[in-house]
């Protein structure tokens, strides 16, 4: 407690921080669980599911994209799930970016 009184600024500013992480962890471990009832419910994990959505994913271009209401209407589900399942392949492809982008300024990618 002492600590906190003497280092009151960077204390506060460190915990603000530690509790910004821990809400970020949550809510990705929320989007993560709605992600995979979304695909079992829809069965989104079969071969043929898997591949009409990555063919999807590829053939657009990196701004147009697949409108959610498009593919709630293909896959038979709400647009609010499209919308779920769309923002964590986003989210995926965005942590495949960064990750990639540090192991290559490490050195550790071809």
């Amino acid at each position: 407690r002492d600590h906190q009184v003497s280092d009151w600024k960077s204390h506060k500013s460190l915990c603000k921080r530690i509790a910004a992480d821990i809400a970020q962890a949550d809510s990705h471990t929320l989007h993560k669980q709605e992600f995979d009832r979304i695909r079992i419910k829809y069965g989104l994990t079969t071969e043929e599911n898997a591949g009409k959505i990555a063919d999807l994913l590829a053939n657009k271009g990196a701004d147009e994209g697949i409108s959610a209401p498009k593919f709630a209407e293909m896959f038979g589900m709400s647009t609010a799930e499209a919308v779920v399942f769309l923002e964590w392949i986003k989210v995926g492809v965005k942590f495949k970016e960064e990750t990639l982008d540090v192991a290559k300024k490490s050195g550790f990618s071809g």
